[in-house]
């Protein structure tokens, strides 16, 4: 398997569980609370870790009991954390709200602490990692994080999620190898379609692999000779839990080309593993019996 640096957030997750979304100035019981760790990045880890990568992953850690807890989740799973930046302050928080009606999910997102600067990355030594992969936030940084990482390695692949509408982030692109797009970027470029999307994103940025999410429609992506592949939702009679079904399909399309699946078979893949997720509320064992079926067809076919 691959040794993967996974570069981004790691935060506190509220869930509650309603039998409704909420109206305003509503009061309402929740079903069920669990608390969890949450964001994209620590999530990509914890997947990729199921399915037996060697991961590290860096970002900031807040000195406070959740601080502490979250180190201590990442490390069970097992994540490395040797490259977290401690900094003082209080750990970011993901408040959710869980539509037991849809399995949609509502996030309202507190953070009050810094992100992780590009002089703190650079003492991370890169070389020795297979693939690095790269939320897609604090662009002024993490275009130094991204330079540093491509004059430090020899062949090896950098991935860069791009979720959030965040001014620049797409002047990162040429910097990496594959980007992965969610609907609501998509969407808030004025697009209606995932094909049409990656086709102009292409255009614009030349021959990068490039995904996007699209929901229940599955996902698309695009070679480097502009050769579109769809692969439809995986059906299922509920969707139960959609939190940080995107951060599955990131993970799980890291982990098939980490080993050597082309890029259709990859999309293939991703869309199954995030099937899998919604299916099943929380987090944990979601993509266990998924993770453990590859690692068994790997073994099997060297």
């Amino acid at each position: 398997m691959s040794f993967i640096l996974i570069t981004g957030n790691a935060t506190l997750d509220i869930v509650n569980v309603v039998d409704h979304y909420p109206h305003e100035d509503e009061e309402m019981r929740a079903l069920r609370q669990w608390s969890d760790v949450g964001g994209n990045a620590a999530n990509v880890a914890r997947v990729l870790a199921a399915h037996r990568h060697r991961c590290d992953w860096a970002g900031v850690i807040a000195s406070d009991a959740d601080g502490k807890a979250i180190l201590k989740k990442l490390a069970d799973c097992p994540v490395g954390t040797e490259y977290a930046s401690h900094q003082p302050g209080n750990s970011p928080v993901s408040y959710i709200t869980l539509n037991q009606q849809n399995g949609s999910r509502t996030i309202v997102h507190h953070r009050d602490l810094p992100e992780l600067s590009a002089e703190d990355f650079a003492r991370i030594p890169v070389e020795r990692y297979d693939w690095l992969h790269f939320e897609g936030r604090n662009v002024a940084e993490l275009s130094k994080m991204l330079a540093f990482a491509r004059d430090a390695i020899f062949d090896q692949p950098l991935s860069l999620e791009i979720e959030k509408d965040r001014e620049g982030l797409e002047t990162l692109v040429p910097l990496v190898d594959v980007v992965m797009f969610s609907r609501a970027y998509a969407q808030a470029q004025g697009f209606t379609d995932a094909q049409s999307f990656l086709l102009d994103r292409q255009a614009k940025h030349g021959c990068v692999w490039m995904t996007c999410t699209w929901g229940d429609q599955g996902a698309w992506a695009i070679d480097q000779l502009g050769v579109v592949f769809h692969a439809p939702a995986l059906a299922v009679e509920k969707v139960v839990d959609t939190v940080g079904a995107g951060d599955t399909f990131n993970a799980g399309l890291i982990h098939a080309l980490a080993t050597g699946q082309l890029l259709e078979e990859a999309l293939q893949y991703a869309v199954k593993l995030a099937g899998q997720k919604v299916q099943q509320q929380g987090f944990d064992g979601a993509y266990d019996k998924m993770a453990s079926t590859a690692v068994t067809k790997e073994i099997q076919n060297p």
